[in-house]
């Protein structure tokens, strides 16, 4: 099936608010609890605030500058930041409607201190070489038209020795499958949420197609592997 584009900046009040009110509990949940468990497998741990050591602290293997690229409404920073007290992250996005959102999201949380929140294009963000100990990224890629570009931009911005975590949408097989995933996952939203889910899956990538762009990107293309039914995982140290 091929792949079918979906506007790249998802910029409206409409579709934040529906992205914002979908129920991401899950997935989030365990988008964070398995970031967790690559670092520890990676021999990694978060360095946070209140570490009496902060100033201090060059171990490679402690993660202190984190990115999390296409933020959206900023509940995966939320979540990350709830489960890891003290943490640190910059999130960025394009859409200034999913931006107006997650501030708010941020202030309920009582975290504008834990999480600075930036306007940034993913596929060319400005910021230096090898700035950022870790770079996430949750359900970006299948927006961007040219997908190797914010790949390339990923792999430019994390140190040697950094981690890249990052999952999107796996796209189906056939409409079939699409519609069999919509209503499995998505049965209980909105139809504007569900057309939403429906468009995405079409816009995805196989993971055939982001190994492409990861070996592009001078990475192993064997790390991006396929973790449920509807998503893959790239994870990698740099």
């Amino acid at each position: 099936m091929d792949r079918i584009l979906e506007p790249e900046v998802m910029d409206t009040v409409d579709d934040a608010r529906e992205c914002n009110a979908m129920d991401h509990m899950a997935v989030n949940k365990e988008f964070v609890a398995h970031l967790a468990a690559f670092l520890e497998q990676a021999g990694k741990r978060y360095r946070t605030h209140d570490d009496p050591e902060f100033d201090k602290m060059e171990d490679p293997d402690v993660v202190s500058g984190l990115l999390d690229v296409g933020t959206g409404t900023a509940l995966i920073p939320i979540q990350l930041c709830k489960q890891q007290a003290g943490l640190r992250v910059m999130a960025i996005d394009m859409a200034v409607s999913m931006l107006e959102l997650a501030i708010r999201n941020v202030d309920v949380a009582c975290l504008r201190n834990e999480i600075q929140l930036i306007q940034v294009d993913a596929k060319d963000t400005g910021f230096e070489d090898e700035m950022f100990d870790a770079v996430i990224s949750n359900s970006i890629i299948h927006h961007i038209p040219q997908p190797a570009l914010v790949v390339a931009e990923m792999v430019r911005i994390t140190r040697p020795g950094g981690v890249i975590f990052v999952r999107d949408l796996m796209r189906p097989e056939s409409s079939a499958e699409v519609d069999h995933i919509v209503s499995t996952y998505a049965g209980e939203e909105t139809e504007y949420s569900r057309r939403l889910f429906r468009d995405s899956l079409f816009a995805s990538l196989t993971v055939d197609e982001m190994r492409e762009f990861v070996a592009a990107a001078g990475c192993n293309a064997d790390q991006v592997i396929a973790t449920s039914d509807r998503h893959w995982t790239w994870a990698t140290v740099r």
